[in-house]
């Protein structure tokens, strides 16, 4: 039973940092972000609040245990894992970047009947194209639509003021039957809903949605590139025309014959004065 209750563990930890690199992401006073251990995307990353009083750990079991706490209890641990997973986000688009050149989308929720002790947010990058993405009740666990993920920004609205409280409760009751119904359907693609039997012909589906994406973002950064181009074109022609144009001695930049003021010269030495005069007379 170690292995289904490590998050807790984790998120008893007086100093994180202790852990290794290869569990750890990230840490703040509120949470603690791991990898997580069966990745089902290229990113996918747990985020996990720490016990905190008054909290205790039976108050962060799961979601369900969350939401029978008083509600701006309850939605403030919420808002704490939306904003340290919006910084758990920047730093999986930073690895995007830097592993593959663009970013695509992320998303960001719970499962409704998680297989794990201890409330955990996960943030996954949406290829689903992890290695341990290989039976039914992951692709239908995962899927955005399906029911099983609930996505944390809709989780949060259920605390809108203008719901109804028996609505409220309804929701804090989750049916785990209900829920894991959804499990044993036949598998959905997390893209386009069409269905596969087989788990590995859609992953072989999933690679060719993904090198899709990367092809439209190159012919996007390409295009881009172009515009960029054919609008610094005109600047650099003229830029250049006014760099050729040669002045006559005593024009101005604006092309007009400069105007000399003559009392605003200054008198020359006593020396080029003499020199002047001897000249004039010479002459």
């Amino acid at each position: 039973m170690a292995n289904l209750t490590i998050l807790r563990t984790y998120a008893a930890l007086d100093d994180p940092s202790g852990l290794p690199t290869a569990v750890l992401l990230c840490h703040t006073d509120f949470s603690v972000t791991v990898h997580d251990r069966y990745p089902k995307s290229y990113f996918h990353e747990l985020v996990i609040p720490r016990v905190l009083p008054p909290l205790e750990p039976g108050d962060l079991r799961d979601l369900r245990a969350l939401l029978r706490l008083p509600r701006e209890q309850a939605k403030a641990v919420l808002l704490g894992l939306q904003r340290d997973s919006e910084q758990v986000r920047k730093l999986i688009e930073e690895e995007m970047v830097r592993q593959y050149g663009f970013t695509w989308p992320i998303q960001v929720g719970f499962h409704a009947v998680p297989s794990l002790v201890h409330l955990h947010l996960h943030v996954m990058s949406t290829d689903f194209l992890g290695i341990w993405y290989k039976k039914k009740k992951h692709v239908n666990s995962f899927h955005p639509r399906l029911g099983f993920f609930l996505h944390l920004d809709e989780v949060i609205r259920w605390f809108d003021p203008d719901i109804e409280p028996t609505w409220f409760a309804m929701k804090t009751s989750i049916d785990k039957k209900e829920y894991e119904a959804l499990l044993a359907r036949d598998p959905l693609c997390p893209h386009c809903d069409e269905q596969y039997r087989a788990v590995p012909k859609l992953r072989t589906h999933l690679f060719q949605v993904f090198d899709k994406m990367k092809e439209e973002y190159r012919a996007r950064n390409a295009t881009e590139v172009t515009s960029r181009e054919q609008a610094s074109a005109p600047q650099a022609v003229e830029a250049g025309a006014e760099k050729g144009q040669k002045r006559k001695h005593g024009e101005s930049d604006s092309g007009k014959q400069e105007v000399i003021d003559v009392d605003a010269l200054r008198e020359p030495s006593p020396a080029k004065r003499q020199q002047l005069e001897t000249i004039h007379a010479a002459s």
